[in-house]
């Protein structure tokens, strides 16, 4: 029984994590601290202390580091990792 003990309790303790901190996040948007607004050049979700896009995101910074495995398999084109046809309608 302890072998399903142990993984439910890490289950229950990372959901209660998990919940405690979109609470306080909600919380933070509510007072108008916290926004999640898209990206200005690559309109990913972002977020934001203001209710206004962000010039860049981490993901237009670090593409290597936020798409690794795309990386990895187009080695000649690295720091292009945005989906080819994909038309955000927003």
């Amino acid at each position: 029984m302890t072998v399903y003990l142990i993984p439910t309790a890490v289950l229950v303790a990372l959901l209660a994590v998990t919940t405690t901190v979109a609470f306080y996040l909600g919380l933070a948007n509510w007072i108008g601290a916290f926004y999640v607004v898209r990206c200005a050049a690559c309109h990913h979700l972002t977020f934001n202390s203001r209710n206004a896009p962000q010039a860049s995101c981490p993901q237009c910074r670090h593409p290597v580091l936020t798409h690794p495995l795309h990386a990895l398999t187009h080695p000649a084109d690295r720091s292009n990792v945005r989906v080819a046809g994909d038309h955000l309608h927003y």
